[in-house]
């Protein structure tokens, strides 16, 4: 087991589409996932590397729903189908950086895992992940 105060400053720094994607799968199934155990195996699996960048979002939500789950890039402001979830990405330029945070929901947010991020508050958004949940 990796210490827990390394793991909350790694998903704390970069983790908010991590933490996005567990608030999807949360909310859906109405149970709790242990993050920790979830960022353990995470790395194991190669879902994403130890900083947070999700190399395979569609697997760890396939495992997290028990059926397959597909992710896809799609335009700002895309309305989701029935069985779609929408995660926007954010960007905000300052000063020759370019910050991007990922909040759920498209044209309102649903989840912002900083609460109110200056990046969502202040940028603009830029493209949206496609959840969508086999039948």
């Amino acid at each position: 087991m990796m210490c827990k105060q390394y793991v909350c400053a790694k998903i704390g720094k970069s983790g908010c589409y991590f933490l996005c994607l567990v608030y999807i799968a949360e909310k859906n199934k109405k149970s709790k996932i242990d993050i920790f155990d979830l960022y353990e195996k995470g790395l194991k699996e190669g879902w994403f590397d130890n900083d947070c960048y999700m190399e395979n979002p569609a697997g760890m939500m396939s495992y997290l729903f028990g059926k397959k789950v597909t992710v896809r890039h799609d335009v700002a402001g895309y309305k989701p189908k029935a069985n779609e979830f929408v995660i926007t990405r954010y960007e905000l330029m300052e000063t020759g950086v370019t910050y991007s945070h990922f909040v759920v929901g498209s044209s309102t947010t649903e989840y912002d895992p900083f609460g109110e991020s200056r990046t969502r508050t202040k940028g603009k958004a830029v493209s949206t992940r496609v959840i969508s949940i086999a039948a």
